[in-house]
C-alpha cells in the first residue's frame, strides 16, 4: 500500500510536469505563430473568419465597360464625390468603407480608420515656399506634399533651383498656422501659386503599403535589419508572413474594420490623397491653383508644369530640367522583402481585394480627374451596387 506522503509527492511530480509541457506548448506556438499560414482572413471587431470563397458577397462585373456609357455614370458620380473640386469626406466617406466592406464579405460597422484615412496631416510633411525678390517674379509659391508622390525628389530639386525656396517642416498638428507663417501671412497665401503632384491611386496605395511594412519591420532601413518589438500589433496581417499574399489581402480587411486609434501614423504613406484638399479650403478657402497627375518623368514633366502654372511667380531658374542620374531612390523600391509583389499580385487577380481598392480610392479618383481611372475600377463603379449607392 502505497503511503499519502508518496501520492501527494506524485501528484506534485505529475503536476509540475504538465505545467512544463503546456509552458513549453506555449513558447512553440509564439515563435511559430508569426510563420503560421491562415486560410481565413480575419475581422478586427469581434475575430469573426471571412472566408476566401470568390463566389460571394461582392459586386458582379462585367468583362467589358463601354467607355461613353462610362463616362455618362462617371460624371454623375463625380459630381457627387467631389463637388467643386472639394471631397465630400464626411457624407460618402463612409458610404465607400460600407461598399469596400461588403465587396469584401464584411459586416457593417459604426467605426473604423474611415476618419483617418480621409485625413491630410500637415504636420507630416514639409512645404516649399518662395517668396521671390527676383524682378522677374513676385508673390509666393506653395508646393502641398502628398507622402509617396516623390516629395524627396521635389525637395532636392526645388532646392537646388530655386535658392530663396524653404523647406519648412510642419509642427501644429491638424493645423494650417504654421503655413501662414512660413508663407508671410493670410494674404499672401491667398494670391499664393498652390500646386501639388499626384499618382494612380491605386498604385499609391500599394507603395504606400510596401513603405509602411519596411518602416514596420526593420530598424535600419539601408541593410533591412530586421526590428525586435515588445509590443505585438493590433492589427491581424502580421499573422501571415513576408511576402504571403494573405498578409496584403488582411491588411485591407484591417484597415476597413479597425478603429482610427489603433493605426499607426505611418500608415498615412497610403491614406487618401484628397486630404490635402479639404484641409486646404477649410484653412483658407483655397484650392490648388494645379496639380501635375503622374509621377513619371518628373525630372522633365515638372519644371515644365511650374512654369505653364506659375509663370509670373517663380525666376527661370525654376523651370529647368532636374538631372535625371539624381533621382532619389527609396530602399523600399528593392522589395526586398517581396511586400510590394505580394501586394501586386493581389490587385492584378482582380478579386474582392480589389474591388474594395477601387471603391475606396473613388473620391481621389473623382478629385483628381486628370488621372485616368483604372480600367478595372472602372467595372466597379458601373456595379449596381456602387452607382445604386452615390
Amino acid at each position: 500500500m502505497i503511503a499519502s506522503d508518496e501520492i501527494t509527492y506524485n501528484n506534485k511530480i505529475g503536476y509540475l510536469s504538465r505545467l512544463v509541457l503546456v509552458a513549453a506548448a506555449v513558447v512553440s506556438f509564439s515563435l511559430y505563430y508569426p510563420l503560421r499560414e491562415f486560410h481565413g482572413l480575419v475581422e478586427q471587431s469581434g475575430n469573426v473568419t471571412v472566408t476566401n470563397d470568390n463566389t460571394a458577397f461582392y459586386t458582379q462585373i462585367s468583362a467589358t465597360v463601354d467607355d461613353d456609357e462610362f463616362q455618362r455614370e462617371w460624371s454623375k458620380a463625380k459630381n457627387k464625390l467631389c463637388p467643386s473640386g472639394l471631397p465630400s469626406h464626411k457624407k460618402f466617406g463612409p458610404i465607400l468603407f460600407d461598399l469596400a466592406r461588403d465587396e469584401m464579405g464584411l459586416r457593417k460597422l459604426h467605426y473604423s480608420s474611415i476618419t483617418k484615412f480621409f485625413t491630410f496631416m500637415p504636420d507630416r510633411g514639409s512645404v516649399y515656399i518662395m517668396n521671390s525678390t527676383d524682378s522677374s517674379a513676385s508673390g509666393s509659391f506653395l508646393h502641398m506634399p502628398i507622402w509617396k508622390c516623390a516629395n524627396n525628389d521635389i525637395r532636392k530639386n526645388l532646392k537646388r533651383h530655386l535658392p530663396e525656396a524653404r523647406d519648412v517642416s510642419i509642427h501644429c498638428p491638424g493645423k494650417f498656422d504654421c503655413w501662414v507663417d512660413a508663407i508671410g501671412g493670410e494674404e499672401n497665401i491667398s494670391h499664393a501659386c498652390i500646386v501639388a503632384v499626384v499618382r494612380d491611386p491605386i498604385t499609391h496605395f500599394l507603395s504606400g503599403y510596401n513603405e509602411y511594412e519596411i518602416r514596420l519591420n526593420t530598424d535600419d532601413t539601408v541593410n533591412l535589419t530586421l526590428k525586435k518589438r515588445s509590443a505585438p500589433n493590433p492589427l491581424n496581417f502580421e499573422r501571415f508572413v513576408f511576402g504571403d499574399e494573405k498578409r496584403f489581402e488582411q491588411f485591407i480587411v484591417d484597415i476597413l474594420t479597425s478603429p482610427g486609434d489603433v493605426l499607426e501614423d505611418n500608415l498615412s504613406h497610403m491614406y487618401s490623397m484628397t486630404g490635402i484638399l479639404s484641409g486646404l479650403y477649410k484653412a483658407y478657402k483655397r484650392n490648388l491653383d494645379a496639380y501635375l497627375p503622374s509621377i513619371d518623368d518628373l525630372e522633365n514633366t515638372y519644371p515644365s508644369f511650374l512654369k505653364e502654372t506659375c509663370p509670373h511667380v517663380l525666376p527661370e531658374s525654376a523651370f529647368e530640367p532636374w538631372d535625371k542620374e539624381e533621382r532619389h531612390h527609396h530602399v523600399s523600391e528593392a522589395d526586398a522583402l517581396g511586400f510590394r509583389s505580394a501586394a501586386n499580385a493581389v490587385w492584378a487577380r482582380g478579386g474582392r481585394a480589389s474591388r474594395a481598392l477601387c471603391v475606396i480610392h473613388a473620391m481621389d479618383y473623382a478629385c483628381y480627374d486628370k488621372v485616368p481611372v483604372d480600367d478595372f475600377c472602372k467595372g466597379v463603379y458601373m456595379s449596381e451596387a456602387f452607382t445604386q449607392a452615390i
